[in-house]
């Protein structure tokens, strides 16, 4: 029991420990606001998907093409969404923060907080990660663009889904991921030198996405939307994530597919889900709240569902 204990904790804790160097530093002025948004689009535009694609190139794509899985990681993502969205206009009072709710609910940061999970306890991400990202991400985009729009103050607000489209089709992670597959498909070998260089950019895209998470903190505001918060990270944190996995088992699933359904369920909220609050009218404020108190709290939850994976022989 404690060898479990002290391996959930060895995977967990490093991740809030870096976050934790971001904030730090900012607080002692060796980064600031401009470091934080520099490193934020260095991360999503270079080194993330250079990582993406060095790690798709490098499969095969027969192997871990399986229909099974993205229908169920589809359903289980698009339910999760629908499912934050009918609690928050239950409980919540002020039309704006609803959608705020419902995608800081849903909405995980599993590229950045999740893969640095899975390599954790995996040693790599899990051969299905990539394909997994090129079924979210899209998801996670419209899914959010609806809720955003009928949820927020401007409820007249049309849904420009050929916009939403074509946003999607230009994103780098789906551009990476794109191009890795075909790379997979094709009997063609990176040259050494294009490799090693994209080594170093892939090696830099964790450590820095969790110093620039922890340097965006603002613990000062987040105390008056606190009971909010708490109940939007509860359901990103533990409810989304146990009938996720109890789901998953119960459909055959194990090892490194569970590990990767969590990871895609429970990890904390997204930092994107502030822009898009703040892009759509919703209230950015509590987006930021939500995204606060779920990483501070997703160091106890990643550490106990990792445990209960370790003691029950999942991994």
């Amino acid at each position: 029991m404690i060898e479990n204990m002290l391996f959930s904790l060895g995977t967990a804790l490093p991740i809030f420990l870096v976050m934790c160097s971001g904030y730090f530093m900012r607080q002692k002025e060796i980064i600031d606001g401009d470091f934080v948004k520099k490193a934020n689009h260095m991360v999503f535009y270079v080194a993330l998907p250079i990582k993406l694609f060095c790690d798709v190139s490098g499969a095969s794509f027969q192997e871990y093409f399986d229909i099974g899985f993205i229908l169920f990681i589809t359903v289980v993502t698009v339910g999760g969404a629908i499912l934050s969205w009918i609690l928050g206009n239950t409980i919540i009072q002020k039309p704006d923060q609803i959608g705020a709710f419902a995608q800081g609910a849903f909405r995980g940061n599993f590229l950045y907080i999740g893969f640095s999970l899975m390599e954790n306890i995996l040693g790599h991400i899990a051969i299905k990660g990539p394909l997994a990202v090129a079924i979210i991400v899209p998801v996670y985009n419209i899914m959010s663009v609806i809720i955003l729009s009928y949820a927020g103050k401007d409820r007249t607000k049309k849904i420009h889904l050929k916009k939403t489209l074509s946003d999607i089709a230009k994103n780098p992670l789906i551009v990476a991921i794109t191009a890795g597959i075909i790379m997979s498909l094709i009997p063609v070998q990176v040259p050494v030198v294009a490799e090693r260089t994209m080594e170093y950019f892939a090696v830099i895209a964790t450590p820095l996405a969790l110093i620039a998470i922890g340097a965006s903190f603002n613990i000062s505001h987040t105390l008056e939307n606190l009971p909010i918060a708490l109940i939007a990270s509860a359901i990103k944190l533990v409810a989304l994530p146990l009938l996720s996995v109890i789901s998953a088992l119960f459909f055959g699933y194990r090892g490194e597919d569970i590990i990767l359904i969590y990871v895609l369920t429970g990890v904390p909220t997204a930092t994107v889900s502030f822009i898009m609050a703040a892009a759509m009218n919703a209230d950015k404020e509590l987006a930021s709240d939500i995204i606060m108190v779920s990483t501070l709290l997703s160091i106890v939850t990643m550490t106990s569902f990792v445990f209960a994976f370790r003691s029950t022989g999942i991994i």
